[in-house]
Formats: structure tokens, sequence, C-alpha cells
């Protein structure tokens, strides 16, 4: 076993070599380490048994240095990929480039990352050749040494070493870390997401009514602009925008005379797919597939003669959301990597968002989609913004008076870091588009996708269907068209319940876009808006949701009754 144990030592130094140059993640690290300390011992283990046996000591020493070289080379490749797209690679998206190039491309490619692959090469050539001189320094030393029969237990651990390794392949995300599975079943999923999304096209074209049927017409003024920028994972209740008592927005705070900030918003899901499904669709609660044969909000604009500007931060051609994005007339995706699992932070759109608001159309719409607060929270904001960890105050007090584990405590700070990030960014881009064209119509609403459950209601940090913090949203808008209006009509509208599967029609009636889709009743900002349960009840999980904010008649600032 003690020859074992050298090799697997000779593997995971390397691996952590790789690690310590940022060719790989921690978790890549950790990952990979898991599968050699069981692929090592156990296959080359069975190997060494093998040699044993039949006197053939080469055979262990061949299939060790293969099983590291294996692994070698995957942190290689992987090191490569994230230095060219700047973050850990989303393989969908490099195979995408593999097959949708050409001999042209992919020489122009090599002769402008020559450097790159090289340094890569170089890394794998050095690991590789340091790795088989100390195979030989083992080999020449383990041969001075008379060969120790194999005992009945150690034959027992090598056989309980690979029943290990094979079993970590039932676990999927272990499967896709085997340097030999890696890419083929990459390949399958690029296969099974491109088909998807072809199939769901051609459904929705099928199913689609025709756009005369629409009867669509702009009812807006000449020039036109709004900006929906779409957050990530953000529970109002850690907002001092609404009343939290650490000061995670005092961006937007400053801004608060000028905003519109809705009080009692939750979204119709506690996940991203199902609630953009219904947020930029005819889909809701009641009706949740209309999404496949009634026009979304970018066929609906387009249509009224909008040009229409998708700026993401999350990752590329996902799913039907892909299908949607493609439809605008420009997309702009900044994040090349592994899209919610990499820490590109949102400020990077700052300069997209500016560029489209440059655009000469005279009517546009800018979707805008963060990466917000998604876990996992740390990778969300540049270090100058972990403004809470560490710190000691009420809601320290709070979240361990409430029996909250330090785990639990330390996703806190890190979760409030990621909002004060958040601020910074929506809060420059409320300034962005403030001073761009001041002679346009022109707004901007904010609104997440779902919130967290980050220790409000339980020992627990995530998404959350059954907790009402994991659709508790935050949700605002600035714009022209209500500048001067009075604070009781502000206070009035702020305190409009509202749940995002209808979110489509404030957004509709925010272009002034009308057509058959449009529904004044369900619009918050229309006279003709009208209030759960008038149009249906609100409900989270299947269930009635009540209401956890404050009344009209109290201030706006006071803070939720729960823990933090």
């Amino acid at each position: 076993m003690k020859k074992l144990v050298n090799r697997l030592l000779l593997g995971l130094g390397g691996l952590a070599v790789f690690w310590g140059l940022g060719m790989i993640s921690g978790n890549e690290l950790a990952k990979s380490s898991v599968l050699m300390a069981t692929a090592l011992p156990g296959i080359a283990g069975l190997l060494l048994v093998i040699a044993w046996c039949r006197r053939r000591p080469g055979l262990f020493s061949t299939a060790s240095l293969l099983i590291i070289g294996l692994f070698f080379l995957d942190a290689a490749l992987k090191g490569f990929l994230r230095d060219y797209f700047g973050l850990r690679p989303n393989p969908v998206l490099v195979l995408q480039a593999i097959f949708n190039t050409n001999p042209a491309e992919s020489s122009e490619f090599f002769r402008h990352n020559w450097r790159d692959v090289a340094q890569a090469v170089l890394a794998f050539v050095v690991m590789m050749s340091l790795a088989w001189l100390g195979e030989r320094w083992l080999a020449r030393r383990e041969a001075r040494q008379a060969a120790a029969p194999w005992r009945a237990r150690g034959v027992a651990g090598v056989g309980l070493l690979l029943a290990v390794f094979v079993a970590l392949h039932f676990n999927p995300t272990m499967a896709k870390e085997n340097p030999l599975l890696f890419w083929p079943i990459r390949y399958l999923d690029y296969q099974a997401q491109t088909e998807q999304a072809r199939s769901m096209e051609q459904n929705i074209a099928s199913n689609m009514a025709q756009s005369a049927q629409w009867q669509v017409h702009y009812a807006g003024p000449q020039r036109n602009t709004l900006v929906w920028v779409i957050g990530e994972s953000l529970n109002r209740a850690n907002m001092s925008l609404y009343g939290y008592e650490r000061q995670t927005t005092p961006l937007l705070d400053a801004m608060r005379r000028d905003l519109l900030v809705f009080r009692d918003v939750v979204s119709s899901e506690p996940a991203t797919m199902g609630s953009l499904m219904k947020m930029l669709t005819p889909a809701d609660l009641d009706d949740p597939h209309a999404w496949s044969r009634k026009p979304d909000v970018v066929m609906l604009a387009r249509e009224a003669g909008f040009r229409v500007i998708w700026l993401s931060n999350q990752v590329p051609n996902d799913g039907w959301l892909g299908v949607v994005s493609r439809r605008a007339d420009q997309q702009v995706f900044i994040n090349k990597g592994a899209g919610r699992g990499e820490n590109n932070f949102d400020g990077n759109l700052l300069p997209g968002l500016e560029a489209a608001l440059q655009d000469p159309a005279p009517k546009k719409l800018i979707v805008v989609h963060l990466l917000g607060a998604h876990p996992t929270y740390d990778m969300r904001y540049p270090s100058d913004y972990a403004r809470f960890d560490g710190v000691r105050d009420g809601v320290t007090q709070k979240l361990e008076n409430a029996d909250r584990s330090p785990w639990i405590r330390q996703l806190r700070n890190e979760y409030d870091n990621a909002i004060a990030y958040n601020d910074y960014v929506v809060g420059n881009m409320l300034r962005l588009t403030m001073r761009t064209a001041p002679e346009d119509n022109a707004s901007l609403v904010f609104s997440s996708d779902h919130a967290q459950e980050v220790g409000h209601t339980r020992d627990h940090a995530g998404q959350s269907a059954s907790d009402p913090s994991g659709y508790e949203i935050p949700m605002l808008l600035w714009t022209r068209s209500f500048i001067g209006k009075s604070s009781e009509e502000r206070a009035q509208l702020e305190h409009r319940p509202y749940q995002t599967d209808q979110m489509e029609h404030t957004i509709l009636g925010l272009l002034g876009v009308r057509s058959v889709y449009y529904d004044a009743h369900r619009d918050i900002l229309s006279d003709s808006f009208h209030a759960p349960p008038f149009h249906g009840l609100r409900r989270i999980n299947g269930q009635p949701y009540l209401p956890r904010t404050v009344p009209y008649n109290q201030p706006h600032n006071q803070p939720y009754n729960q823990p933090g």
C-alpha cells in the first residue's frame, strides 16, 4: 500500500501546483483530488496486484503515470481555457466555438493565442516530467527492497477504493470531472441543449398566433427608452432601502426621492427559469404554458418598432431563456464562463449599457440580466465590497439569538456584501439612464427573479420554495413621467400588492405597447390596476401568500419582523 500512497501524493501534489498556478479552481481541485484518491489506488492498485502476481512491476508504473497524466492534461486544458475566457469555461460555449468554426478561423485562433497555448503545454510538460522523474526515483528505491506479499486486507482495500471510484460516477457532478468523461459528457449535453432549443423554437413557431392577430400598436411618445434590469436572488429584507439595519444600499437610499420603491412584490417562482418564463411572457400561475403559444415581451416590442438590446452576465443560450434572448436585435453576453458558477462581476455590464443607451434608435428596450446575489455569494462582489465580513452588529446578534449556525451567519455577511455590490451596479445603471438622452421619455425598472432564504426564518441559505423569504423581492422604478408626482400618489403606488407573473403587463405599459395581450388591470402603474384578489390570489408554493410587509399607513422604512 505504501507504493500506492507515494504515487497518490505525487499526483495530488501536481494538482495542487496547477491550483497554485491558477489553472484550476479550488472546487475543481477538490473534485479531481477525490477522483484521483480513489482512481489511482483503485485502478493502479488492481494492476499492482496483477503485476505482483505475474512479476511485471513495470505495469504498475505505467498505469500510475497514465492516470496522473490524464488528470494533469485535464488541468492544463482547463487552465488554458480559463486564461482564454477569463474564468472557468462554460463547456457548451467552448463546444459551440469548436463546432461552428472553420480551418481559417482555427489557424487565426492559434496565431493569436499561441502564447497561452504554449504556457499550458509547458505547464503540462514540466509537471509530467517531474511526475516521471518522481516515478523513476520511487521505482529504483522500491527495486532495492524486497517485495512484500499482498495480504487479503490489502487486496480488499484496493477493491473497496475501486468500488468507491465507480460509485462516484453515479453522482453526475463527479462524473463530469473525470478527465476521460469531461468532454464526452459535455458534448452530449451540448447536443441535447441544441436539440432542445431547436425543438422549443419549432413548437413555439407552430403554436404561436400570427402577428396580425396580436393587434399591436404603439401608444407612446416619439422617443422612448426603457431599461429593464433583472436582478438575481435578491431578498428585499436585506436592503436598507426597505428598512434593513445594515447600510447595504447607500446609492439607492440617496436616490430614494427619485424612485418608486414597491413594497409588496413577490416572485411567482423560487427559481430563475420558472420565474423569468412568467415575467417575460403571458404565462402566469394559472396558465404556466402560455409562453409556447403567446408572444413574449421581446416579440411584442419589436412588432411595435422597438430596437431590443439584451445585455447579460449569465450564460448564453440557456434553454428557453436563450430562445428569448436570441430574438433581440442585439445580444451582448459578457460571461464567457459557466454562468452562475463564476465570479464575473455585474459592474462589467456598465459600459455595454452606456453604449446601448447611446444607440440612435428612437425607441429602445434594453434588457439587462444580472448575476446579482446568486450563490455562491462571495463570488458576486470584488474584495473591496467585503464590508460585513467579521462584523458584530445588531444583525449578528439577532441571528445568534435565533440560534443560526456560524456557517449561516457567515453566509449572511457574504450575502449582504453581494447586496451592497448590487446597489453599486443598479445605482450606476440608474445614473446612466437618468443622464442619457434627457429629451427622451426614459425609464428604468429593476426587479429580481426570486429571493433567498439566508437565515431569515430557519438555519438555511439558498433558494427556498417553502419560505416567503424565497419570494419577497425588491422592485423599483425611475421614470421621467412620474417626476413631480405628489408623495401621496407615490405612496399609493408603492404599496400596491403585486406578483411578477403579471410583470409583462407593467413592462408593456411603460413601453406604450398595446395588444390583445396587454391588460391594464394587471399593470401596477395603471389607473385601472386591480389589486389581488381581483385578478387572482397571489400564491407561493401553491399556497396563498400572506403579506408580511407594512401597510400603507405605516412608515416606509419599518423593517421586517424576522431574524436580521
